[in-house]
């Protein structure tokens, strides 16, 4: 019974570390999202709010960015179930 709680506990630590990086990757995705459509964007600071323009740059550039992650996401999903049959077990 006890090797079964602590497996479980592990299993537990491992999700919640997985979701700990996936945390921490979206933050990290969402940043450099935010840092680059920002600077490609906002061309002055005279105003209290963004411009027409402006608003259309970013929802634009916010909008091939994610779109680009999810491609990218997708590739790297497939890459890793292409992997995961030719790994085989030590022993």
């Amino acid at each position: 019974r006890r090797r079964e709680q602590r497996g479980e506990t592990m299993s537990n630590q491992q999700k919640l570390s997985a979701a700990k990086n996936e945390i921490a990757a979206f933050s990290d995705m969402y940043n450099r999202m935010l840092k680059q459509c920002f600077e490609k964007c906002v061309d002055h600071f005279h105003d209290s709010e963004l411009s027409l323009g402006e608003n259309t740059c970013i929802d634009r550039c916010v909008g091939k960015y994610t779109e680009t992650q999810a491609k990218v996401g997708e590739v790297m999903s497939k890459v890793t179930a292409q992997m995961q049959p030719a790994q085989s077990p030590l022993g």
